[in-house]
């Protein structure tokens, strides 16, 4: 008899331990997934109705969130809207992978090159470019959070890669942080403003199409500073 009601007991206080489990914080993948959801439905909104016209609310209510739990989270839309630059960017770096691992430095420049590419063009990317360009004006911080969170952390990456290059021997192009824009300007100056003009170029609808303009620009490139490293 006292054996079964240590072994009731032990059952009761396991079953207490689960509701209470239950009711606490959800596992890390569901946590996951809600931001996943959240930042998915915060994207819509500020495409659809751009900055100034999107509501907190109304992003919390189509993401079946509490208000007080999306601001609990995101404390301004601003912060909000940099949480949606910083995933865009995560993404990219993911796609990316490490500089120059296993890579040689043209195949590395191509393949950055691509995956550069690939995000400008993508229907979302452009839609958060105009928003940033339309309503910067008004919001300054709509300008600083994309260049910071977005541009900056890319040129960032490819001026470390190019100055550990350099530092190799196997590149020399003087100061990075300017061989980066001239890099990036070969690559995409006139690509990315027809796409935030919603223009599609015919020479980069395809991945292989933008590989091989991605390739392009990194020959041109590094002929550009081998011909200034010979001077």
């Amino acid at each position: 008899m006292l054996v079964f009601m240590k072994v009731k007991a032990a059952a009761r206080k396991l079953t207490m331990k689960r509701r209470k489990s239950a009711r606490g914080r959800p596992p890390a993948h569901e946590v996951a997934m809600r931001e996943e959801h959240l930042l998915d439905v915060a994207t819509e909104v500020f495409l659809g109705k751009g900055f100034k016209g999107a509501s907190m609310i109304e992003i919390a209510r189509r993401a079946g969130a509490s208000k007080q739990t999306l601001y609990a989270r995101y404390p301004s839309k601003a912060e909000l809207f940099a949480a949606l630059i910083e995933r865009k960017a995560a993404r990219l770096f993911e796609a990316i992978g490490p500089l120059g691992d296993e890579r040689a430095l043209r195949e590395t420049l191509v393949h950055f090159g691509g995956k550069m590419l690939d995000l400008i063009v993508a229907d979302e990317s452009r839609g958060v470019h105009r928003v940033v360009i339309a309503e910067c004006l008004e919001f300054p911080e709509l300008g600083e959070i994309f260049w910071e969170r977005g541009p900056g952390r890319v040129r960032a990456l490819l001026a470390e890669y190019l100055r550990a290059q350099q530092k190799l021997g196997l590149i020399e192009c003087g100061d990075p942080e300017l061989a980066v824009e001239i890099f990036l300007g070969l690559l995409v100056s006139g690509l990315s403003l027809r796409a935030w003009l919603g223009i599609q170029p015919t020479f980069t609808r395809t991945p292989a199409q933008r590989k091989a303009w991605a390739a392009l620009a990194v020959d041109m490139f590094l002929r550009a500073i081998e011909g200034h490293a010979s001077k």
